[in-house]
């Protein structure tokens, strides 16, 4: 388990990784996720990426209309408060 925060690169690579398009810019990380048009099995799997490299738990947090962005918060908010 890694520590330290979720990064605008971390989280372009997590999109790459369950098929977002290549051409995804930081722009697009308000986006959401339904707007990237990954589905709810792209989104289980980059809530299995984080909690196996973070320990975070945020697959019930992962709705459609939720954003990169707003994940990378989520994320960074818990690892804040378990003191990582």
């Amino acid at each position: 388990m890694e520590t330290g925060t979720l990064t605008d690169d971390d989280v372009r690579g997590l999109l790459l990784a369950v098929g977002a398009s290549p051409a995804v810019a930081a722009g697009d990380l308000t986006r959401s996720f339904e707007e990237l048009e990954l589905d709810s099995l792209a989104r289980i799997e980059i809530a299995s990426r984080v909690k196996d490299r973070f320990g975070v738990e945020v697959e019930d947090d992962l709705t459609p209309s939720e954003t990169p962005i707003g994940l990378q918060r989520l994320v960074n908010a818990r690892l804040a408060a378990a003191g990582v």
